[in-house]
């Protein structure tokens, strides 16, 4: 399947998706508000009920109930227009709400009709439990009085009332999110895929040269035909070795971050030198830089250099971030590395002035297997484990390993190791 029917099948699961979702919501928010018509319905004629049972226990059923009135959503002014006391509001409450099964946590007031003043109030959690009624005996002269009620949790009461809806839309996010999944997991899949179909590829490109130059040099020792003195043997038995060393090296170093990164391989830590290791690091680059006509600035400034690491691997990481440096360098590579203390540890930079890294790329080099392209495929060696490795060894020595770049104007690496 091509790349483009794959991203057209994603985009067209995401669209989906997003319908589904948005009809869901829809239909959710529909729902709600039919349940909450409904509940204001029944709530308001429970209210009534309340307000004309207060009006036949005060003995007066000529007046006319008005209409309840709704402050906000979830507040209720009724104006009753006659007398009661606290405990026969609560009991006249209680037993409507408890027959219409309006099982909901409310507060209540009693109020004077004349001036709105607040006389008592109430907070009722459980219609089952028997309520302490506040301020019981205040009430001495007869007045006119309204009462105030306000629902705490009347949008969880409505949720739990839908029922259905509920069910179905849970049932349906978890569908979307299992979906998700599903999408995330094939993208990620196929990128890995690609990422290792390249890594084959460099890994291929790379193991040819050495072998060519091994097979070359053997078969020459082998031709019987070939006038062969000791320096000429020399020199192909040297090719043969050399060429054995950087074989053994590149399968190594895939098999060392397999190992590390699956706590196979243990570091071994050691009291070290930095300014040693990155010394040794350097001289073994001098051919190649001469070869390049190239210029490596050393500035090694930091006054404690010590440090408990493992020597291979942090030699390994030096090495890795100057060859990217070289490598990474149109032509004549100019590179410096310095170094320089803080009161924590040991910052390391290492900067030059190539290819730099494209922002597109900048958030994905430290992949495994990822390399950015440069135009075509090999022509920059590599096999896209070199940064992978380097980042992983420096957090497997509690470092920070950063990075700066600009397109066509360079890299600056900086590691940071505790002292």
């Amino acid at each position: 399947m091509s790349p483009k029917t794959i991203r057209t099948i994603l985009i067209l699961m995401l669209l989906t998706i997003g319908g589904l979702f948005i009809t869901q919501v829809y239909w959710f928010k529909k729902s709600f508000t039919l349940e909450e018509r409904q509940f204001d319905e029944k709530l308001n004629i429970a209210l009534r009920n309340i307000a004309h049972q207060l009006l036949v226990l005060d003995n007066d059923t000529s007046s006319r109930i008005p209409p309840i009135s709704k402050l906000a959503s979830n507040e209720y002014y009724v104006k009753t227009n006659c007398h009661y006391n606290l405990a026969v509001l609560d009991s006249c409450i209680k037993s409507e709400f408890r027959s219409r099964k309006i099982t909901v946590n409310y507060d209540y007031l009693i109020l004077k009709t004349e001036s709105d003043e607040v006389l008592l109030g109430n907070s009722i959690w459980d219609l089952s439990e028997p309520a302490e009624i506040a301020c019981k005996g205040r009430l001495d002269n007869k007045e006119l009085l309204d009462f105030k009620i306000r629902i705490n949790n009347k949008t969880t009461y409505l949720i739990n009332s839908m029922g259905i809806w509920m069910y179905s839309s849970t049932s349906l996010l978890v569908l979307l999110a299992v979906f998700t999944f599903i999408i995330v997991s094939i993208v990620k899949g196929k990128r890995l895929a690609d990422l290792k179909k390249d890594f084959v590829n460099n890994m291929t490109h790379e193991l040819k040269t050495p072998i060519a130059n091994i097979s070359v040099a053997s078969e020459a020792i082998r031709n019987k035909n070939i006038q062969m003195d000791e320096h000429k043997l020399k020199k192909y038995a040297d090719i043969i070795y050399n060429e054995n060393v950087r074989l053994h090296n590149l399968v190594d170093r895939v098999l060392q971050i397999s190992a590390i990164e699956k706590q196979n391989e243990s570091l071994s830590f050691e009291e070290v030198d930095i300014h040693k290791i990155i010394i040794t690091v350097l001289i073994s680059f001098e051919p190649l830089l001469q070869q390049r006509n190239g210029t490596l600035h050393s500035n090694l400034n930091a006054s404690k250099s010590t440090l408990q690491a493992d020597k291979t691997h942090l030699s390994n990481v030096i090495y890795n971030l100057i060859e990217n440096a070289i490598k990474y360098s149109n032509n004549s590579p100019e590179i410096t590395i310095s170094t320089s203390n803080n009161k924590n540890g040991i910052n390391i930079e290492i900067s030059d002035k190539g290819i730099g890294i494209a922002k597109e790329n900048q958030q994905r080099i430290f992949e495994q297997f990822f390399r950015a392209e440069t135009g075509n495929v090999h022509n920059t060696k590599g096999h896209g484990i070199g940064l992978s490795y380097v980042k992983l060894i420096v957090e497997k020595h509690n470092g920070l390993l950063t990075f700066k770049s600009k397109k066509n104007k360079g890299t600056t690496f900086n590691i940071f190791l505790p002292i």
